[in-house]
């Protein structure tokens, strides 16, 4: 079994965790209402160092954990060109990575610039997310082994799965929109109960919170749907089964911090822990779409790495295509 080089391995886990921390502290600069600690950029007010106040240190934490993360995706793309020339998958992961990080690095001066304003920290979160499945999918290529003798199995499966993946990877990103639109429109404390607003009356913060619950009530569903038909349907592994159930508890435990973050005054740890397991929700759900989908964009293989079985099927189809 051929897999990736080793270093390329270590690079993209590491790559993974460090983003999903930058993420993390980025959700904990968001709800302590650290973003303009720093009022400058990228200098913090006209500091290098970790120093004023602790909004500014966490603000400028999170810069410094960010420039961690783009040296990472920079080398990781660096290793990936000169040692995956056959794993196309890698290779165009690697760059998504590093387009979206050139993405994210004005975002974040344009947010400081427009003093936090909300549709630009919403932006923001936005692209964190994406460099988190880009660095995600990365990782899942460059730990799969994606030769087409163990691919033809998983064509099928993939093919069956593109449908309730690509609703759950949709609705799970809107319920993060969804609850950036809360979070800067004031209406966290707009509704005390859970799950429903019960006694008050329609209002923006109301409207707000319904149309994130909804939201994550049919992200809910779709991932149940998902989760059935990943267990159900004859082809899948161990790892796709569990993965989707890793993701649907994760879904879970978000909806009930949600429920404690409104029933309880939205504290910041609160906050912060509800904010945390949605990205992790979201890691868990864009790994198990990476493991399915990826096969299908690898490279072609070479016919006599295929099993015998294989082999006469590879070369009708090569004479039909040509």
């Amino acid at each position: 079994m051929r897999r990736s080089p080793r270093a390329l391995r270590r690079l993209s886990i590491t790559t993974v965790v460090i983003t999903y921390l930058l993420v993390v502290l980025g959700d904990t600069v968001r709800v302590t209402h650290s973003g303009m600690g720093c009022r400058s950029w990228p200098l913090c007010n006209g500091n290098i160092g970790l120093v004023g106040n602790y909004h500014a240190m966490l603000e400028q934490s999170h810069r410094y954990l960010a420039a961690v993360v783009t040296v990472l995706v920079v080398i990781t793309f660096l290793v990936a060109r000169h040692q995956t020339r056959h794993n196309r998958a890698v290779r165009m992961a690697t760059f998504a990575s590093l387009l979206m990080l050139a993405i994210q690095i004005p975002l974040g001066a344009i947010t400081v610039f427009a003093h936090n304003a909300g549709w630009t920290v919403a932006m923001h979160l936005a692209g964190a997310w994406l460099l988190v499945a880009a660095v995600t999918t990365t990782m899942v290529a460059a730990t799969k082994n994606t030769r087409l003798s163990s691919r033809l199995a998983d064509q099928e499966v993939a093919k069956a799965l593109t449908r309730p993946l690509s609703i759950s990877l949709i609705a799970v990103f809107m319920v993060a929109v969804a609850g950036m639109f809360v979070l800067h429109g004031n209406a966290t404390l707009s509704c005390p109960s859970w799950p429903l607003c019960a006694g008050l009356t329609s209002s923006r913060g109301v409207m707000l919170q319904y149309i994130h619950r909804f939201i994550a009530l049919v992200a809910g569903a779709v991932l149940v749907w998902l989760t059935v038909c990943i267990w159900r349907l004859e082809g899948t592994t161990p790892l796709q089964r569990n993965l989707a159930i890793v993701t649907l508890g994760l879904l879970l435990i978000t909806a009930g911090f949600g429920g404690i973050v409104a029933t309880t005054g939205a504290p910041e740890y609160a906050q912060d822990l509800h904010l945390a397991i949605a990205s992790g929700l979201w890691l868990s759900l864009v790994a198990l779409a990476s493991h399915i989908m990826l096969p299908l964009g690898a490279a072609a293989p070479i016919e006599s790495e295929l099993p015998r079985p294989y082999r006469r099927s590879f070369r009708t189809s090569a004479v039909e295509k040509g």
